[in-house]
């Protein structure tokens, strides 16, 4: 299958070059660009076509929601996985009502990031496949895009999972 094209779309570019990092790491992904405006965005998403945007909500001149939206109105082939600060119940309800596929609240941790990336590769292959559906196999997908990440540790604001794991080691 190829790999699962990616555009990211992060106002402040540390962010997005870490999102980017992040997103190479992940077997079966490919960035194919980084949008720092949402004009930009808008471009970019024209021009390059991505399979897949990780989307902030807060910009300087909008908000990603509304990007979402614009993209949703002249196609739905894109998918959205959003990646921001924003904590509000009404942004997660936009998010969901537009249809992304997850939400990851900022600080993005990779083993977050990773499971979310692999959950919405597995959703689309088994989509991609041509063969007729029985309730159960909707019952898997819905699952897969319902799941929240499995058993993963919660860590408090602050702490890194990755350190936390190599001072457990070092005890």
């Amino acid at each position: 299958m190829d790999p699962v094209r990616v555009l990211i779309v992060e106002d402040d570019p540390r962010i997005s070059e870490i999102h980017r990092r992040f997103t190479e790491k992940v077997e079966g992904f490919q960035v194919v660009g980084v949008a720092n405006t949402l004009p930009e965005a808008g471009e970019l998403i024209g021009i390059l076509q991505p399979d897949l945007v990780l989307l902030d909500i807060y910009f300087p001149t909008g908000s990603g929601i509304d990007l979402l939206w614009a993209v949703r109105a002249r196609s739905r082939r894109i998918d959205f996985i959003l990646i921001t600060a924003a904590k509000e119940v009404h942004s997660l309800q936009e998010a969901i009502r537009g249809g992304a596929f997850d939400y990851i609240i900022k600080p993005a941790v990779f083993g977050r990031f990773q499971d979310a990336l692999k959950r919405y590769r597995q959703t689309r292959y088994k989509l991609a496949a041509d063969a007729p559906l029985e309730q159960r196999d909707v019952d898997q997908l819905l699952s897969l895009v319902r799941e929240a990440g499995g058993e993963r540790e919660t860590m408090p604001k602050g702490i890194d999972a990755i350190t936390l794991a190599k001072i457990r080691h070092a005890f």
